[in-house]
């Protein structure tokens, strides 16, 4: 079996920095403009963890800002689909730290 030459780190960079924009893009995004879409006071306790298939989870530090995320969720998730169309279909909170 031929071996292929070995690729250059520097000809991998911009393969890998594509699949991670496309995998990870959204919630880069999210996550850059999370006071803005939230608000700066309840956006300082919660923090936007992982978008897997449509689902944002939403870290929470504590019960308070749990609900007050609970509430604000219909809100949230409108502004996140006008964002991002067609990337975030439901919103999950859960507790954690920012």
């Amino acid at each position: 079996m031929a071996r292929t030459a070995p690729e250059s780190i520097g000809a991998l960079i911009p393969t890998v920095l594509q699949q991670t924009q496309h995998e990870h893009g959204a919630l880069f995004t999210i996550q850059r403009q999370w006071n803005q879409l939230l608000g700066k006071r309840l956006a300082q306790h919660t923090k936007p963890a992982s978008l897997r298939r449509g689902r944002l989870v939403i870290y929470a530090d504590g019960p308070g800002e749990s609900f007050l995320l609970s509430y604000e969720r219909p809100r949230l998730l409108k502004r996140l689909q006008t964002l991002l169309p067609g990337k975030v279909d439901d919103i999950v909170v859960r507790p954690g730290e920012r």
